[in-house]
């Protein structure tokens, strides 16, 4: 888990120095040319593509667990105690999920596009457990094991809104707050396999509600086509519902496990009706005018 932070945070340090040495260039091309090869990508739609398109995204899940081993002791009896060991470990999963792009008619500080999408994914654990039994002279006198493993599927709906920094003309960070809720379909093994230690245990429930990161690299192959691909990384930050003190993580077993999504991300966007009329721009004095005109 704090490898994965470590990550991120490295993302963002080198998009934002990027940013900073990233400057259009200032030639008469820009002038006579395409000016908008010169802007950041999320302020214009090039040629005959439009602001709305589809995406699909795909990909592998894995659920990070903490890497301490939970030591405690449990009495069975008033001559009997136990000592145990606890240990979490992550599994891989996968999802796949299709939505559509918007992206901001107008240039804002913060929010340049936002998407939402419809997807299942494929979420993971297990725990581990070894024991050991001792008299009231505490002497060892047995050892038990088991193991419990889990697959939950989910459905789920997603809305995220996105600020992109501006690396060159072809690529740019693309980071995203969303929220997104899940519904368990298949799955949600709760037996243990072997001996488990009888205290208590928490399994979430079906409906999951959580605020998550998104952090990518944007990709544009080509500056003229309505083509991006944007490969990267999703984390719940926020657990909203159910809650438990606001941890984004999956309780199951004894353990909290948090999913987090390797995403390849691709976004076509429709291409403009050749035989609409291109918007005519107007000032405010015509606008006021129109207005008047409207309410005669």
């Amino acid at each position: 888990m704090r490898s994965l932070i470590a990550i991120l945070l490295i993302f963002v340090l080198i998009a934002n120095y990027s940013e900073a040495q990233y400057k259009p260039k200032n030639s008469r091309k820009q002038f006579y040319g395409n000016q908008r090869i010169q802007k950041p990508l999320y302020r214009w739609v090039t040629g005959d593509y439009a602001r709305h398109g589809i995406q699909l995204s795909f990909g592998p899940t894995y659920t990070f667990t903490s890497p301490r081993t939970i030591q405690e002791e449990y009495q069975l009896t008033q001559d009997t105690l136990l000592r145990y060991e606890r240990e979490a470990k992550g599994r891989l999963g996968f999802f796949a999920e299709i939505g559509m792009v918007h992206i901001t008619k107008k240039p804002r500080k913060f929010i340049h596009y936002y998407d939402w999408g419809l997807g299942y994914k494929h979420l993971g654990g297990r725990e581990l457990t070894s024991a050991g039994v001792y008299d009231d002279r505490d002497t060892l006198v047995g050892q038990v094991e088991g193991e419990g493993k889990f697959y939950n599927g989910y459905l789920y709906g997603r809305f995220s809104v996105h600020s992109v920094f501006q690396i060159n003309p072809y690529l740019f960070l693309d980071n995203a707050l969303g929220i997104n809720g899940d519904y368990a379909l298949v799955g949600k093994n709760q037996t243990y396999d072997g001996y488990h230690i009888p205290t208590n245990q928490k399994f979430q429930g079906d409906i999951v509600g959580q605020l998550h990161y998104d952090l990518g690299i944007g990709i544009k192959p080509r500056v003229d086509k309505g083509f991006f691909i944007i490969p990267g990384v999703q984390m719940p930050i926020l657990g909203a519902y159910e809650w438990n003190g606001g941890t984004p993580a999956i309780h199951w077993f004894s353990s909290k496990y948090f999913p987090a999504l390797f995403k390849v991300k691709f976004v076509w966007l429709f291409k403009k009706d050749p035989t609409r009329c291109p918007p005519v721009e107007t000032n405010e004095k015509d606008r006021e005018r129109a207005n008047e005109y409207k309410n005669r």
